[in-house]
This record gives structure tokens, C-alpha cells and sequence, in this order.
């Protein structure tokens, strides 16, 4: 997948977590602000099943292996516009699968 080699060039990549991923990781117990960067350290295609999966580095001792979607891109990142408009997709596509 183009987007996933152009993403690999970047790493690690900084980004945010949404509020669905925010709300997630308190509830495992990983407290972190909306507004901490996060760093992509690795990211790999998981098929139709989950899309683009991110690693991210370590938080309180913890990597999280998240989808893309669930992250938000930093707007001045070279590849920001593909990322939003690949999780735009992906969103409507999960969205019309159910």
C-alpha cells in the first residue's frame, strides 16, 4: 500500500490521540492528555479486518498498537493530507459495512 511505504519514510511520526482512543486508554488505566504528541514507531498494513495499524512508542511502559483512525495528524505533516483522506475513507467504508 502507497500510503503505508510513504508513511515509513516518516517514522517516527507525531500525532494525537482522538477522543475515542483518549477515552480507551483511560479506561485500561492509561492516563495521558487529548493533547500529548505521540509517536508512530511502526506501521503495517492488517488487511481489510483493521486497515493501517500503528505501533506507539511507549506510554507509561505500555506500546499501543492502534489503527490509524483512531490518530490524529499533525496539519504541516507532508503526508497529512493522504492520511485524513485515508481515514475519511476508511471511516465511511466501516460505516456502510454495517
Amino acid at each position: 500500500m502507497e500510503l503505508i511505504e510513504g508513511m515509513k519514510k516518516y517514522l517516527p511520526i507525531t500525532v494525537f490521540p482522538t477522543k475515542d482512543l483518549y477515552k480507551q486508554l483511560r479506561k485500561r488505566g492509561i492516563k495521558i492528555d487529548l493533547y500529548k504528541e505521540l509517536q508512530i514507531s511502526t506501521v503495517f498494513d492488517s488487511e481489510e479486518a483493521g486497515g493501517i495499524v500503528c505501533s506507539i512508542m511507549q506510554i507509561k511502559g505500555e506500546v499501543i498498537v492502534v489503527s490509524l483512525t483512531h490518530l490524529r495528524i499533525k496539519p504541516d505533516h507532508p503526508l497529512s493530507d493522504k492520511i485524513i483522506k485515508y481515514q475519511r475513507d476508511r471511516i465511511k467504508r466501516l460505516s456502510e459495512s454495517k
